[in-house]
């Protein structure tokens, strides 16, 4: 499968996904890396994900904690804020990173979701 676009969700107690993306850019490059490393996508399609501009936020109103807990639903939500955006329907397959609030040096915890076609 190819990696076609990116979806970070966080818990919209936050901020908005604007002020939101806009803290977080710095660690950017990190995250990605990961992306990289835990085999969930390669540099060639970041690099198209990033050219297209197919990176989205969406922050979580309601019930965040549950939501994290539950793959699926993840999942589905990260597939719904992308095909919404782009008008692609994306594979059914989502994986995704989650990083705690405790261990991210950006102070929130984020779900950082792989689409691919």
């Amino acid at each position: 499968m190819k990696a076609i676009g990116l979806v970070f969700l966080y818990d919209r107690n936050e901020g908005s996904p604007q002020d939101v993306s806009a803290n977080f850019i710095t660690h950017f490059s990190n995250v990605t890396e990961n992306l990289i490393f835990a085999g969930l996508m390669e540099l060639s399609e970041l690099k198209e994900i990033m050219d297209v501009k197919r990176i989205y936020w969406g922050g979580i109103k309601q019930n965040f904690l549950e939501i994290l807990q539950e793959e699926e639903i993840i999942g589905k939500l990260a597939w719904k804020l992308f095909s919404d955006n782009t008008g692609i329907a994306p594979h059914e397959e989502v994986k995704s990173l989650i990083y705690e609030k405790e261990n991210s040096p950006w102070g929130f915890t984020i779900m950082v979701c792989v689409l691919y076609q």
